[in-house]
């Protein structure tokens, strides 16, 4: 008997699944992700359910494009700036995919749903908004506690290990959660430093911006705080890892170092930076 597939409900239930999809991601690699680039993202994924409607491809051909749309989805909510993270990004975006998809078709098995189909990798469910709700709701509810147990482990002690001018610095320091700054322009994350952490560099300048401006790719960063919105003298360190407290090897990092004023504090580390 065939199916008749309600665009409707198709757009739709992808829709919100592809929202709530992206926000599970952006959650588990902290990455920040704001409404409208979520439903940018979203969209595509809703429109790339569209594939549906095509002839039944082989196998390899519809897991390539689900792939390659995947990507696309990504790609819409979280930039291009930096392949290596968008690859991880929709790495981490497929694998709750699967999970969801499976909490979802099994809490729909339950409820004895009618209206499954399947073709060209892509699942069309005319199920009710509210097994969609609760579902979506379920699969982020699960999410937010391996990301808080994800968050957890970052509060141990680490140590910053920095090339700065050829002459190197270990600064005590956190990893941070609530850390979610990138460079616009390469996307890559910021580390947090004291100024006062480099005495000896620092004094052969006049503030600390003029010796930010002496090493490679200088530029100022808007840094939303507590106390407002202000500008970071930030740079790309010649060298920069991460060290645990307990561990003996370090692990190097690809991040800009933006100078605070503060004294006394460590550094600030995003916890993206932390495997």
């Amino acid at each position: 008997m065939p199916m008749t597939i309600y665009l409707d409900v198709l757009l739709l239930s992808n829709l919100w699944a592809d929202y709530a999809l992206l926000r599970t991601a952006a959650r588990l690699t902290h990455t920040p992700l704001g409404t409208k680039r979520g439903l940018a993202g979203a969209l595509t994924g809703a429109a790339s359910a569209l594939t549906i409607l095509l002839p039944p491809l082989p196998l390899p051909v519809c897991l390539g494009m689900r792939m390659l749309l995947a990507l696309a989805v990504c790609a819409a909510a979280f930039g291009i700036r930096n392949p290596r993270h968008l690859l991880r990004q929709t790495a981490v975006f497929l694998a709750v995919s699967l999970f969801f998809c499976g909490f979802l078709y099994l809490l729909a098995m339950l409820r004895k749903p009618s209206g499954w189909y399947v073709q060209n990798a892509v699942i069309y469910a005319d199920i009710s908004m509210m097994t969609l709700l609760l579902g979506t709701a379920a699969a982020s509810a699960v999410s937010v506690l391996l990301a808080r147990r994800n968050a957890s482990a970052p509060q141990k002690g680490y140590s910053l290990h920095l090339r700065i001018g050829g002459n190197d610095h270990v600064l005590p320091a956190l990893a941070d959660t609530g850390n979610l700054l990138r460079d616009a322009f390469t996307g890559k994350p910021v580390v947090i430093c004291p100024a006062s952490a480099f005495p000896e560099w620092l004094r052969q300048y006049p503030d600390a911006e003029s010796a930010a401006a002496s090493c490679k790719g200088f530029r100022m960063l808007p840094v939303q705080s507590v106390t407002g919105q202000r500008l970071l003298p930030a740079f790309q360190p010649e060298y920069a890892a991460v060290q645990r407290a307990e561990s003996r090897s370090e692990q190097p990092v690809d991040v800009l170092i933006a100078l605070t004023a503060e004294v006394g504090t460590p550094a600030v580390i995003p916890a993206c930076c932390i495997r």
